[in-house]
C-alpha cells in the first residue's frame, strides 16, 4: 500500500468510523452504498481521476481500504462477541451484511479470512448442538422398546429421528474422519434399544441400512487414507472403532474385511 494512500485512510476514516458509530450488522441490515462516507467518497475517486489521470489507482482502492481497515474490524467483533447463533433473525441479518462486505474484498484478504474462521465456528456450535440434541432424543425414545410397538418404535427413533434429522446432520457437515466415527458411535449406543427391542431384532437391518451405509462410507475414506500414509497409528485406531461399530450394526462380513484392508500382509499368510 502506498503511503499516499495511507494518508488518505488517515484522513478518512475518522469520518467514516464516525457513521458507523450507528451501524448495526446483526440487527438491521445497511448497504453502505446509501451512507453518506461511501457517497463522497465515491465521488473523490471519481474526481481525482478526472483531474489528473495520471493518480495512483489506489485512490479507487479508498473506499474497499477503508472498509477492511474501519468496517471489517466492527463486524468482526460482532460476529465474534455478540452473535446469537440461535437467533435466525440476526444470522439474515449477518450473512446479508457478510456478503456486502466481501464484495470490497479480493478472496485472499488475511481480514476476511480471519473473519470467515470466527463465523464458522459459531456454525458449527450450532451444528453440534443440535445434533447432540437429535441424538439424546434418540436415545430417549429406544428406552421406551420394552412398552411401544415395535412399528411405532421404528416410527420415532428410525424413520422421523435417525433418517430424518441425525443422519442428515452428519452427511451435511465437514466433519474430518475422527469426528465423523465420534458422532456414529454416539448413535449406535442410542441406537442399542431399537436393535434389540422387542420383535424389531431380526429385520432391524434393511431399516438402519442408511447407517450401515454411511459407517460403510468412512471405512472407505480410511482405507484411502491408509493408502496415502496418513498417520497410520490414528488411522488403525479409527478402523478398530468402525469395526466394533459394524459388530454392533450385525455387519459381520464389512466387519471381517476391515482388518485384511489394513494389515493385508498379516491376513494373506
Amino acid at each position: 500500500m502506498s503511503r499516499r494512500s495511507l494518508k488518505l485512510q488517515a484522513v478518512f476514516a475518522p469520518f467514516v468510523r464516525l457513521e458507523l458509530v450507528k451501524w448495526d450488522p446483526l440487527y438491521h441490515f445497511t448497504d453502505f452504498v446509501g451512507m453518506e462516507w461511501h457517497k463522497e467518497l465515491f465521488d473523490y475517486g471519481l474526481l481525482e481521476l478526472k483531474v489528473d489521470d495520471s493518480k495512483e489507482d489506489s485512490d479507487m482502492n479508498l473506499i474497499p481500504d477503508l472498509v477492511e481497515k474501519v468496517a471489517l474490524p466492527i463486524f468482526h467483533h460482532e460476529i465474534a462477541h455478540c452473535w446469537d447463533v440461535f437467533s435466525t433473525k440476526q444470522t439474515q441479518n449477518a450473512v446479508s451484511s457478510g456478503k456486502m462486505l466481501i464484495s470490497y474484498f479480493s478472496p485472499s484478504t488475511k481480514a476476511l479470512h480471519e473473519l470467515l474462521a470466527v463465523a464458522v465456528p459459531g456454525a458449527g456450535q450450532f451444528s453440534a448442538y443440535h445434533f447432540s440434541m437429535s441424538v439424546h432424543l434418540l436415545r430417549n425414545t429406544c428406552l421406551w422398546k420394552d412398552i411401544l410397538a415395535g412399528l411405532a418404535l421404528e416410527k420415532l427413533a428410525i424413520v422421523e429421528l435417525l433418517r430424518g434429522k441425525v443422519l442428515p446432520q452428519i452427511n451435511s457437515s465437514e466433519l474430518d474422519t475422527h469426528d465423523a466415527v465420534l458422532r456414529l458411535e454416539r448413535v449406535v449406543v442410542s441406537l442399542s434399544g431399537f436393535v434389540s427391542g422387542v420383535g424389531l431384532k431380526e429385520d432391524h437391518t434393511e431399516k438402519i441400512r442408511p447407517l450401515m451405509e454411511l459407517v460403510k462410507e468412512l471405512g472407505v475414506k480410511l482405507e484411502k487414507q491408509h493408502k496415502l500414509g496418513v498417520d497410520e497409528n490414528e488411522v488403525h485406531g479409527l478402523a478398530r472403532r468402525l469395526k466394533k461399530l459394524m459388530v454392533a450394526l450385525n455387519d459381520y462380513n464389512r466387519a471381517r474385511a476391515i482388518p485384511r484392508c489394513f494389515n493385508p500382509e498379516k491376513h494373506s499368510r
